[in-house]
């Protein structure tokens, strides 16, 4: 896989929303990159939406963003989801973040993203066309 855009080139653009995949070694080179800590801190405190499902959590959980939250990652990662309340839950949506636990509930991660920024409806629309009940 290629970039067709570099992290500097866009950091700076305004998103509505920031999510990480998981995956390994994914998860660990986005927890390494200063740069995207730094944005993900950033959208936080801005109490603006910052996403990951899988392992990715971690990453949330190793930058202080999951204190009092509850969250949700894929198994065996808990323990770096600091200061969260983990629920093993396929979706968790508290406040601004939202965390999905991996592979398998990849859709209901995607449908709650979409609750997100456009409303109930529109997840329960796209849902319906996929003939899966949110």
């Amino acid at each position: 896989v290629y970039a067709d855009v570099m992290f500097e080139d866009i950091c700076d653009t305004e998103a509505d929303m920031l999510v990480l995949p998981g995956g390994m070694p994914g998860t660990t080179n986005l927890g390494a990159h200063t740069g995207l800590c730094e944005l993900l801190c950033r959208y936080a405190a801005q109490g603006r939406w910052v996403c990951a499902i899988c392992a990715a959590p971690s990453v949330l959980g190793e930058n202080g963003l999951l204190k009092g939250k509850r969250a949700t990652c894929y198994p065996g990662f808990e323990g770096k989801l600091e200061g969260a309340d983990y629920t093993a839950g396929r979706v968790e949506t508290d406040g601004n973040v939202i965390t999905g636990k991996g592979p398998g509930t990849a859709i209901d991660f995607a449908l709650a993203l979409i609750t997100a920024l456009q409303g109930e409806s529109a997840a329960k629309a796209i849902a319906d066309g996929l003939q899966y009940t949110v």
